[in-house]
């Protein structure tokens, strides 16, 4: 038992209070949640975070395709209400009724242009109606050169007509070019059905042009689609209102020059310093290879002169039209002429008696910029370092080159195969084939069984297969061995009819008188000849044919 005294002590000592529920004050309740806020935010700051780690380029690119196309279907519908469309009241009498079926335009639509364009994650800014007409909508593209800028030219014709001209630029598509250029959707679809027939849509190119002329009432009347200066399509309203699709016949302006000049360097360079351009030598080879060695008889101070035609459209040079007479002089080739003559049988070069220069075989199947690589069994190849024959001769020129059938006879293979890339190959008489391999292309009705003409396009020069630039490989055989094509094709040509005579006389006899005015300009080149040579710049295994 205590004593009094610590009994007394204990009365006075502080006691503990109970435990209660007390209720918190206004103050201290607001930061309750705001305390527990802070530890939601926290946690679901950090999930977000790990969720965007893992699958946020997936997101954002979806996101990004979306906002795009919403953004351009805003664009073309405000676009389309400010040049009349059915979306304007006042001109939904004067749109035309699409009666063609929906599946129309798809292949338009799927069709790829140029390099496809890679989404953004940011949504492009929807221009208004007034800026969607006087400037491009946004892309999330690269910005294009500016040979393919989306700038949009808007004129005013004699009729009042409004007429704006757009490249396709970075259109994803036929259709999508044609909304981009101020169509609606039913005029896009109306144009792609009028033209399908027409227009490969796949092959559409940024550079290329649109052009669109509208009435004063904002209808569509005209379509131009500029592929290239001499490949227009046109869409044009008939009397019953329908868009009618044609290819437009493009006036071509032909210009007679006449050029020569002393070699020096090489015949293409002396050529170049003319301002002639690298098919010139071709032709010029072409003209006389059954006659001269260009690896082998020319000499500094030997002459070239040419008369040909030089094509051009609206004042743009296109292309050289035919070379109509060639003249090459020099000390061990003598005095070369050659003339061009159509006959009934097609247009080739002849001498100033009336024999065709080529035989029967032609013995540079293109028109080449150099010989890259000769016959030679005990070639050195230029990658594996090894001796390895090569059995046939490389053409360099440029891809898309016509490649012709050096002989009349019959096609034996046409196809790919393996390092010969597109191998085209050709069963002629007395026991000779030819070959022509690494084609970009094989030309339209070149199928096995299929009878061609000397002289026929086969295919076009390009660099397939085991090649490493575009050239033609050019192989010979006869009774199954390799031969060398420069030495065998050189057979004499055949005389003109005697009934086509007296008008090749007549031509001829014009011709050489151009060429005797001919001045000779100066070398400007200075070295030693080499217009041909062997480089290995198209370099290429031994080819199984």
């Amino acid at each position: 038992m205590r004593s009094e005294p610590e009994q007394e002590q204990e009365a006075f000592r502080p006691k503990p209070l109970p435990s209660v529920n007390i209720a918190l004050l206004p103050h201290e309740l607001r930061a309750a949640r705001m305390q527990r806020w802070f530890l939601f935010g926290a946690i679901a700051v950090a999930l977000i975070g790990g969720a965007a780690a893992a699958f946020g380029p997936a997101l954002l690119s979806r996101f990004g395709r979306r906002s795009e196309t919403a953004a351009t279907a805003l664009t073309v519908a405000t676009s389309g209400a400010a040049l009349g469309t059915p979306s304007d009241p006042a001109a939904a009498t004067t749109a035309p009724k699409l009666d063609t079926p929906s599946t129309a335009p798809l292949a338009a639509e799927a069709a790829p242009i140029g390099t496809p364009i890679q989404p953004s994650a940011t949504p492009a800014p929807l221009p208004t109606p007034a800026a969607a007409v006087a400037r491009d909508e946004p892309s999330p593209a690269p910005s294009p050169s500016p040979a393919v800028a989306n700038t949009v030219t808007t004129t005013t014709t004699p009729d009042n007509d409004l007429r704006t001209e757009r490249k396709v630029g970075t259109a994803r598509s036929f259709r999508d070019a044609l909304l981009k250029a101020g169509t609606s959707p039913a005029e896009a679809a109306e144009l792609t059905f009028a033209l399908q027939k027409l227009v490969d849509f796949r092959r559409v190119k940024p550079e290329q042009t649109l052009m669109i002329e509208r009435d004063p009432e904002h209808a569509l009347r005209i379509f131009e689609y500029r592929a290239g200066l001499t490949e227009v399509y046109r869409a044009k309203r008939g009397e019953n209102g329908k868009l009618r699709g044609e290819r437009v016949q493009i006036p071509i302006e032909k210009r007679r020059i006449a050029k020569g000049t002393q070699i020096s360097g090489s015949l293409g360079q002396s050529l170049a310093a003319l301002g002639l351009g690298p098919a010139l030598a071709g032709a010029v080879i072409e003209a006389f290879d059954a006659k001269i060695s260009f690896k082998k008889d020319t000499r500094a101070g030997d002459s070239v002169k040419l008369i040909v035609d030089e094509e051009y459209v609206d004042g743009q040079f296109l292309r050289y039209g035919n070379v109509l007479a060639v003249e090459y002089a020099g000390e061990k080739a003598g005095k070369q002429q050659a003339f061009w003559f159509d006959d009934d049988h097609g247009g080739d070069f002849f001498d100033p008696n009336g024999r065709a220069m080529h035989g029967g075989w032609l013995r540079t199947p293109l028109r080449y910029d150099h010989i890259s690589s000769g016959y030679n069994l005990r070639r050195r190849h230029p990658i594996l370092k090894r001796i390895m024959p090569h059995q046939g001769i490389d053409y360099s020129a440029g891809t898309g080159t016509p490649v012709w059938a050096a002989a009349e006879g019959s096609v034996t293979f046409a196809g790919a195969r393996g390092p010969n890339g597109n191998l085209v190959s050709i069963k002629h008489g007395n026991g000779y084939e030819s070959h022509y391999a690494h084609l970009w292309r094989i030309a339209a009705g070149v199928r096995v069984g299929a009878h061609v003409k000397q002289r026929q396009v086969i295919g076009y020069v390009g660099t397939t297969g085991r090649s490493t630039g575009p050239h033609l490989h050019f192989a010979l055989k006869k009774n199954g061995n390799f031969l060398d094509p420069a030495t065998q094709l050189n057979g004499p040509g055949l005389p003109l009819p005697a009934a086509a005579m007296p008008r090749f006389r007549a031509i001829a006899q014009r011709l050489r008188a151009e060429l005797d005015r001919i001045p000779l300009a100066p070398p400007t080149v200075t070295g030693v000849v080499t217009p041909e040579h062997d480089d290995d710049s198209n370099a290429e295994e031994e080819i199984d044919l």
